[in-house]
């Protein structure tokens, strides 16, 4: 095993200038994280405005604005988990790099190189000028987008159609700060897609007959499994924006309702798995030498142990009993079936099955919560039946 001690710091999340921003907050407080009061204070800055200037405009803005789920769902569901899930993320990306090292995937030679690599995430990560862009790109949605007039709590009393004070702050503040944190979002996984690219060109020393049946690499895909958090907080927007806008359909036709729902669930999964694609050349490559050798080895054993057993004279007097050759032949026979059974991919069920539940659960959520979950079921049973 590897010593981990010299690794430099992998973190996703320690760095760029939000972060320095939250720790001269005292939001964030190294090397512990306090997610529950900088979501909280998100939430009143994004989503307490709206309630108050809502019951100052009076004449039911109030109680139009409770009555949309959308902005709810955006504000106190997606915007909180994508901040309260910043230390789970972090702990286990950082495992997953340590996990290289620990396992002696990567050689000594290759150590240097891997280190490299790590440094140069963490460039990555603290670049200002990304984060900078990514509030340009920001603002620069806020400008361009539109007011929806059918969304009356946003608009004045009157044939004006301005926006009124709660309508103006979604578009200007809430709307804005949720865009942020999901494209900050995506550029850390586009770091740590980078740097599993660059861990993927490291010769690495992967075990065929590895019980994880992935050559060593299975840790990959279960901790892949930690970005289900984000994959459910941006399918929250997602289902409650299906709802506004054909709210029908949730009732009348739950397929056409369900199916966009199901196809971000299996798009999710398809992204989040697939920078492990870039380990499938050395996959390969250690399966195909394992075969050569298994084979060679499985038939030199194989047939020493049939020409003392079953054709050599004078062997039936011998003790069958605890004979080694017996043991090495299940052991060798056990070690042959793990090696033509490595994947190809590294994948697992499980994790696969966690994101794509993450992105139906707010559907799940939302049928629950407005009370047709057993009529749909009952529905799709029968279109289906």
């Amino acid at each position: 095993m590897a010593d981990t001690r010299t690794l430099p710091e992998f973190s996703l999340v320690r760095g760029g200038p939000f972060y320095d921003l939250e720790r001269s907050l005292r939001l964030v407080r190294p090397p512990r994280f306090r997610t529950g009061w900088a979501a909280l204070l998100l939430v009143l800055v994004s989503w307490l405005p709206l309630v108050l200037f809502s019951l100052l405009q009076g004449e039911g803005a109030l109680q139009r604005l409770f009555a949309e789920f959308q902005v709810h769902a955006e504000l106190l569901l997606s915007l909180p988990v994508m901040v309260a899930a910043e230390p789970y993320i972090d702990a286990r990306v950082g495992e997953a790099a340590r996990e290289f090292l620990r396992a002696d995937l990567v050689e000594d030679k290759a150590r240097g190189a891997y280190e490299a690599s790590v440094a140069r995430m963490a460039r990555w990560r603290d670049e200002p000028t990304v984060e900078l862009t990514l509030l340009g790109l920001t603002i620069a949605f806020a400008l361009l987008t539109t007011m929806d007039a059918s969304r009356s709590w946003m608009v004045e009393g009157g044939a004006s159609q301005r926006p009124s004070l709660a309508g103006g702050w979604y578009l200007c503040v809430s709307q804005p700060l949720v865009r942020f944190l999901m494209l900050r979002w995506l550029w850390r996984g586009t770091v740590w897609c980078v740097f599993l690219w660059r861990a993927s060109r490291i010769p690495l020393r992967l075990v065929p007959t590895h019980p994880d049946q992935a050559g060593g690499l299975g840790f990959l895909s279960i901790h892949q499994a930690c970005f289900s958090p984000l994959v459910f907080a941006a399918a929250v927007p997602v289902a409650a924006y299906s709802f506004r806008t054909n709210a029908a359909a949730l009732t009348e036709t739950p397929t056409t309702y369900v199916m966009p729902q199901v196809l971000f669930a299996v798009l999710a999964c398809v992204v989040v798995f697939a920078p492990l694609t870039f380990f499938c050349h050395q996959m390969v490559r250690a399966k195909r030498k394992s075969d050569a050798w298994f084979a060679a080895v499985a038939a030199h054993h194989s047939r020493r142990f049939e020409d003392k057993w079953f054709h050599a004279q004078g062997s039936r007097d011998e003790q069958i009993l605890g004979a080694a050759e017996f043991s090495s032949l299940t052991d060798l026979g056990s070690s042959f079936i793990l090696a033509r059974k490595m994947k190809l991919f590294p994948w697992d069920k499980r994790s696969v099955i966690a994101v794509g539940l993450s992105g139906l659960a707010p559907l799940v959520m939302l049928l629950v919560f407005d009370r047709q979950f057993l009529a749909v079921v009952n529905q799709l049973r029968q279109s289906v039946g």
